[in-house]
């Protein structure tokens, strides 16, 4: 057991050494992985949904150092391949999408997956999930609208804050709301931030020569961390959301509006969720810190390194621990025990959530039960 555990250890640490060498350039010692375990790093890099980004690290070590037969070999490249595949397929419906939305007058703000992808050393190689984009809540119902002219809709599966819909045969979430938070006030906070910005404040990025809506620097900040805060209760916070925040401050800290972003946190009261976020930037990713930013507390640290073993235990969607099921009484009350168990753990990151997430997760079970009704 203790051979084990070294193992996994010591395949966390090189998985580490090969993301901060993608992304921000640290140099790489052949000689750190002459006992690399390949199937645990690569399992560890599913887990954490940064496989691309794995190959891309192994491609920087000389041939001899990468001891794995050809064929598991070439079926990791063959995953990298599709990802790049699907990526592209995303980007065009996201142009798809705006389009269609800007031809009906509807504004839209694309956030998330490909937004944040645009900031990686290689765009193509962060692993896709779905489209996320928002459009006012007036909006909403000729928005799915319009997905059902260019799509398909599932006007019965709606959310607490988004549909669902499929187009070109990708997964689409058109939010009537940015997000859900569960602290009243924090939920309160956030929706005053958001209507201050859109559509008025939004930014634009460039996608394949095509300009694409998206958030001001200062409220994606606030909203990316959000969002890991979400993950870290809900089902499991993963290096990919971490990594997509890592990118985001070393590209825009200095477009930031720092006054303005500790307000936000301040409001959402997620100002130490962000110092933690930050320092496993930092000190586990390898990204320098921001001249904005303070130096960390020893706290602080010690916060992140908390945080930071159980991203690498429990990896994104909690692929390395548990995956929800739904399929009765039984399976809602372990998925109620999971984050409840979170909540008390984690609750250091960011108390306010923590503390509503035990009681909200019980009043979504039976608004789940009442909206099948």
């Amino acid at each position: 057991m203790v051979a084990g555990t070294e193992t996994m250890n010591l395949s966390k640490d090189l998985l580490l050494k090969f993301l901060r060498a993608v992304l921000f350039g640290e140099k790489l010692d052949a000689s750190d992985f002459a006992e690399a375990d390949w199937k645990s790093i690569f399992q560890l890099a599913d887990e954490q949904t940064v496989s691309a980004l794995l190959l891309d690290g192994m491609s920087l070590l000389p041939s001899e150092c990468i001891t794995i037969p050809l064929g598991d070999k070439l079926k990791r490249i063959a995953t990298m391949q599709r990802i790049e595949q699907i990526n592209c397929l995303h980007r065009k419906v996201i142009v798809k999408i705006d389009q269609a939305l800007k031809s009906e007058g509807i504004p839209v703000v694309f956030m998330k997956g490909q937004m944040t992808a645009l900031r990686y050393p290689n765009p193509l190689h962060r692993t896709p999930g779905e489209i996320d984009f928002v459009v006012n809540p007036k909006d909403f119902k000729k928005t799915m609208e319009v997905l059902e002219k260019i799509g398909k809709v599932d006007l019965h599966l709606v959310h607490e804050h988004h549909g669902m819909a499929w187009v070109d045969g990708v997964t689409v979430e058109p939010h009537y709301k940015v997000h859900n938070y569960q602290c009243p006030s924090t939920d309160h906070a956030m929706q005053e931030m958001f209507t201050s910005v859109f559509p008025s404040e939004l930014s634009s990025a460039g996608m394949d020569r095509y300009a694409v809506p998206v958030f001001p620097p200062t409220f994606e900040s606030v909203f990316l961390i959000s969002h890991m805060v979400n993950h870290v209760y809900e089902e499991g916070l993963g290096l990919r959301q971490v990594i997509d925040y890592a990118m985001f401050l070393s590209s825009c800290a200095d477009k930031i509006d720092w006054l303005q972003h500790h307000e936000y946190l301040h409001q959402m009261q997620m100002e130490r969720a962000w110092r933690i976020f930050t320092c496993i930037c930092v000190d586990y990713l390898g990204m320098s810190l921001p001249s904005q930013v303070e130096p960390f507390s020893h706290q602080e640290k010690m916060w992140a390194e908390k945080m930071m073993t159980d991203i690498m235990r429990v990896g994104n969607f909690g692929r390395g621990e548990y995956v929800f099921h739904h399929r009765g009484f039984k399976d809602a009350f372990n998925n109620y025990c999971w984050v409840a168990k979170r909540c008390w753990n984690l609750g250091f990151v960011c108390p306010s959530e923590a503390r509503w997430w035990i009681i909200s997760k019980v009043k979504r079970f039976f608004w789940k039960k009442s909206f099948k009704k």
